[in-house]
């Protein structure tokens, strides 16, 4: 019995060839890569309201800029590729709902390869609520591990750890300066 390798194993294993770092290299989101050139894409931790209520909910995120024809991926890559990912922690009691994904575009990767992931820039949500117990005047500690992969010719994985010090306030939230970003994820 012969035994072959599919072509999204091989797909992956040529893109990892390329990218001069293992994929459990973290890599900077703003320094450089393996091969000393800069990351082509820059993370930062966002919340779309300026504060939250004890025991209320707003939406955090982690917005990504991708240098011109990168991209990364979505979390159905399609035939190759990473799924991007997102896992939060925050403090006793506090609560994440599901990552929310916007629509994906679709690329043609090298040697015809059908991927789905963002260019230019996308925002990756969740909801958070806080816990009741919360005290006004406070913060809430928000952290999220983020990996992912960005590729153009070639593919240079990326990793970050992203903190936030979500205020505690006990009047209504108002938009925070990022709230615009959240508007291409459904809430």
């Amino acid at each position: 019995m012969r035994v072959g390798l599919s072509p999204v194993i091989v797909g992956l294993v040529t893109l990892a060839m390329g990218c001069g770092a293992s994929a459990t290299e973290p890599m900077p989101p703003t320094g450089g890569s393996a091969k000393g050139r800069p990351h082509p894409v820059k993370v930062e931790l966002i919340a779309e309201h300026a504060s939250v209520l004890p025991g209320g909910n707003t939406r955090v995120g982690v917005h990504f800029e991708l240098e011109e024809d990168w991209h990364i991926y979505a979390k159905t890559p399609g035939d190759a590729g990473l799924p991007t990912s997102i896992e939060w922690t925050g403090s006793a009691g506090t609560t994440f709902w599901p990552v929310e994904w916007p629509d994906p575009q679709e690329f043609l990767d090298p040697g015809n390869i059908r991927t789905f992931g963002y260019s230019g820039a996308v925002t990756l949500a969740s909801v958070v609520k806080a816990p009741r117990t919360a005290k006004a005047g406070t913060s809430l500690p928000i952290r999220a591990k983020v990996k992912w992969l960005a590729c153009h010719d070639i593919c240079i994985p990326g990793a970050a750890d992203l903190e936030l010090a979500l205020p505690v306030a006990d009047t209504q939230p108002v938009p925070s300066t990022h709230s615009e970003l959240f508007a291409q994820v459904a809430p």
